[in-house]
């Protein structure tokens, strides 16, 4: 079989080589026969012109004998001078003859020139078709063996088309088969959810019945408590609402002041920190001159009940404890302090920071305190030992913190992180990264939420459920003062209050996550604001000295 092959293969080949051959040759039969007869011509005239050098040259003989004859005398006469002139003309016409005969032997060389020209460019085209035809029958031998190959990948193109075929009508199966046996499950599974809908309506129904049963307790022990209230001394506050000794007030629903009802310079130099107390009936505040200060809202007015001393720097923040008997106090000497609030005496100082202490928070109970410094630690502090029980390495210096649950630490940072800590372990829980240095953090009285006021000049809201920004709060013309400005939230959670550079202190609807009002009163940078824990009022402190007190009655 390759040997039949082989012989088709070179006999078409001599037909190509036969085709080509008379192809090519025709165009040049004419030329060539031209040529011949050219060539036979020019032979014919070499012969004629040799005949007629001979005769010349007898003729030449024959003239130089009757020239000898002539001199001598010997062929004097009328018949020798006519034999005389009948050759010399004869002589002449040869030649003529013999002039035409060179004139075209110069033409038929010319011819002969022009030919062999034509010749060799149709020689150069030859083999200029000669190599056109080698690469074409190299292309063609490249393309048989490229078609071959592809020959054979069709081939097994179709045994893997097959294979594949096969494969797609078993799994077509195992697919019928499966989706008979998904609508199985998803009946079933209808079922057991229509059955556990049924088992969770009877444990709601339960559950009702119960919370029923607990509201009546609740209502009828809240009455009994009322009627024992009642019989004991009560007292009244600037707002004209009853607050029981010890008992911390409940705000349901917040309001925005907006007037300046007390306006004061509360301190000798700027005024870093304000905070409430508890119950709502004092805020202090704390400033540059190293004074802690008490203030009560009597008619409208602040009055001055008490001095806090010991600090050696400014007071950079400060919190009442949970039962409003201690205050404690960050100071930018490198220590924290507690004071308490009755007889204004200073308990603790607690020292061990290598730089600013700039938040402090007391943890949990009041016998435990964590301070975050400039020199980038946390420390938890021990009241009773007055000693520190442990330090974080933050990485960076925080400037303000709140605490969540007794162990839990949230920590703002110059690094544009919030950190969360456990203090039963050393290392950070988790941190979410800022587009700005945070000044502040405060939580909402929910403690599901975190307000952020960062150098970017906004106020963002973390949902610590979800550990992410769930809302950010700016306008036109807030700009935050400084790395410790402070923002809050309102008692109910409803607002968030920040105040900017230019004395301008924002408040913002959260739910509308507008601008709700923008109280213009301080003349300088804003540095912290404080909201009554009733809701119905707020102070604010600025970078030049003045307290402002803002209400509506």
């Amino acid at each position: 079989m390759a040997a039949h092959r082989a012989l088709d293969w070179k006999g078409n080949i001599l037909i190509q080589l036969q085709g080509r051959n008379k192809k090519q040759t025709q165009a040049y039969v004419g030329l060539i026969q031209a040529h011949n007869k050219l060539v036979e011509i020019a032979s014919s005239l070499k012969s004629r012109n040799v005949q007629l050098q001979v005769e010349a040259e007898k003729l030449k003989e024959e003239n130089f004998n009757l020239q000898v004859k002539v001199e001598t005398g010997g062929g004097s006469g009328v018949g020798g001078g006519e034999k005389v002139t009948h050759l010399e003309q004869k002589l002449y016409k040869l030649q003529e003859e013999l002039t035409e005969l060179h004139r075209k032997r110069g033409e038929n060389a010319q011819q002969i020139i022009d030919l062999k020209n034509v010749l060799q460019e149709k020689e150069k085209d030859l083999q200029l078709k000669d190599g056109k035809l080698s690469d074409s029958e190299a292309n063609i031998l490249a393309l048989k063996s490229a078609q071959r190959q592809l020959e054979n990948t069709i081939i097994e193109l179709e045994a893997t088309n097959q294979m594949l075929k096969d494969e797609h009508q078993a799994l077509q199966l195992a697919f019928t088969a499966l989706e008979e046996k998904y609508r199985k499950v998803m009946e079933e599974n209808c079922e057991l959810v229509q059955r556990w809908m049924d088992l969770k309506a009877k444990d709601a129904d339960k559950l009702n019945e119960e919370n029923d049963d607990f509201l009546k307790k609740r209502q009828a022990q809240l009455r009994k408590d009322l009627a024992d209230a009642a019989k004991e001394p009560v007292a009244i506050t600037e707002t004209g609402k009853l607050l029981l000794p010890g008992i911390t007030p409940i705000c349901l629903s917040a309001s925005i002041p907006s007037k300046a009802q007390c306006v004061f310079d509360a301190h000798e130099g700027e005024v870093n920190a304000v905070q409430w107390s508890g119950s709502g009936r004092l805020f202090a505040t704390g400033s540059a001159d190293r004074k802690i200060k008490l203030w009560e809202i009597i008619n409208g007015k602040c009055e001055q009940k008490g001095i806090l001393t010991g600090s050696n720097a400014g007071i950079m923040a400060i919190e009442f404890d949970i039962e409003d008997s201690l205050i404690l106090g960050a100071s930018n000497d490198f220590a924290s302090r507690v004071w308490s609030v009755t007889d204004q005496r200073l308990r603790h100082t607690l020292t061990g920071h290598s730089g600013k202490v700039l938040a402090a928070k007391f943890l949990g109970d009041t016998n435990k305190v964590v301070s975050g410094s400039h020199d980038r630690t946390l420390k938890v502090w021990d009241l009773h030992s007055r000693a520190c029980i442990k330090t974080i390495f933050a990485g960076s210096s925080c400037n303000d913190l709140v605490t969540l649950h007794g162990n839990h630490i949230i920590s703002g940072h110059f690094d544009k992180r919030v950190r969360f800590w456990d203090t039963r372990s050393d290392s950070s829980a988790n941190e979410i990264m800022l587009q700005g240095r945070l000044t502040s953090l405060d939580l909402a009285p929910d403690r599901c939420s975190l307000l952020c006021c960062t150098r970017d000049d906004s106020v963002k809201i973390i949902d610590l459920r979800m550990n992410q920004v769930s809302a950010t709060f700016c306008a036109d013309g807030f700009k935050v003062g400084c790395d410790w400005s402070r923002a809050v939230f309102s008692p109910d959670g409803s607002f968030a209050a920040a105040g900017s550079n230019d004395g301008g202190l924002y408040i913002w609807n959260i739910g509308k996550n507008k601008v709700e009002k923008l109280l213009k009163e301080h003349s300088h940078a804003i540095m912290a604001c404080a909201w009554n824990p009733i809701g119905s009022s707020l102070v604010s402190c600025e970078r030049s000295r003045k307290v402002i007190y803002w209400a509506d009655y």
